[in-house]
C-alpha cells in the first residue's frame, strides 16, 4: 500500500517535469537548427591575386659625355640674332630590375609619370620580365608638374626632384607599385648656378 503511495507521487511530480524537459530539448534542436543555416548562408569562396613584385639592381640618371652646361638641356634660339630664348633641363632615368608574379602572368610595365597610378611610359620587352635587364626611362623635363618638386632645408637652396611610380600590371587584375623620389641635381646635371626646379633656366 505504501509503495502505491510513493509511486503516485512520484508521477504527480514527474508529470509536470516531463513538459519542460520535451519544450527544453526542441529548444536545444531549433537552435542546432539554426546554426547550421547561419553557417550556410554565410559561406563564401573568396579568391586572392598576388600582385607583380620588383626586384631592383639599381636607379639611376643617364649621363652625357659633354660638359655640365649641356647635360639634358634643351634650348630654342631666335633664328635672327642667335640669342638663347629659353633653356630646360631633362632628366633621363635607367633601371637595372625584374618583375616576377607568383600567380599571374604580366602584361604592362612602365613608369607612372604624374603620380596618378597609370602607366604613362611602357618598357617594351621581348624577353621574360623575370630576367634582371636593363631600361631606360623617357626624357623628364625638371618643371613638369609634380615630377619636378622643391624642398627647403633651413636656408640652404631649393633643390629639385624627380618623383615617379614603376608600375607593373597582370592579367588577373594586380597591380605592382614602388614609389621613386631622386634628386636631379648634382654634376651634370643642372648649372651649378641653378637652384630648384625651373621652367626657364635661361642666364643661369
Amino acid at each position: 500500500m505504501r509503495n502505491d503511495q510513493i509511486f503516485v507521487l512520484l508521477l504527480v511530480v514527474l508529470l509536470p517535469l516531463s513538459g519542460c524537459f520535451e519544450n527544453t530539448v526542441g529548444d536545444a534542436e531549433g537552435a542546432d537548427d539554426e546554426t547550421s543555416t547561419t553557417i550556410v548562408n554565410n559561406y563564401f569562396n573568396q579568391t586572392t591575386n598576388s600582385q607583380p613584385l620588383f626586384h631592383v639592381a639599381s636607379v639611376g640618371f643617364e649621363t652625357y659625355g659633354g660638359g655640365d652646361e649641356d647635360y639634358g638641356r634643351v634650348s630654342t634660339y631666335d633664328s635672327n640674332t642667335g640669342e638663347e630664348l629659353s633653356r630646360m633641363y631633362h632628366v633621363t632615368p635607367v633601371f637595372w630590375f625584374s618583375v616576377t608574379d607568383s600567380d599571374s602572368n604580366i602584361t604592362s610595365v612602365g613608369i607612372d609619370l604624374d603620380l596618378d597610378q597609370v602607366i604613362d611610359y611602357q618598357f617594351p620587352n621581348n624577353s621574360n620580365w623575370s630576367d634582371l635587364m636593363f631600361h631606360k626611362g623617357p626624357e623628364i623635363a625638371q618643371s613638369e608638374g609634380s615630377l619636378g618638386s622643391y624642398a627647403q632645408y633651413g636656408s640652404a637652396p631649393s633643390m629639385c626632384f624627380v618623383r615617379f611610380n614603376l608600375m607593373a600590371l597582370d592579367d588577373d587584375g594586380g597591380v605592382g607599385i614602388l614609389p621613386y623620389t631622386m634628386l636631379a641635381e648634382g654634376n651634370n646635371v643642372l648649372p651649378h648656378r641653378a637652384e630648384g626646379c625651373q621652367a626657364d633656366y635661361t642666364g643661369v
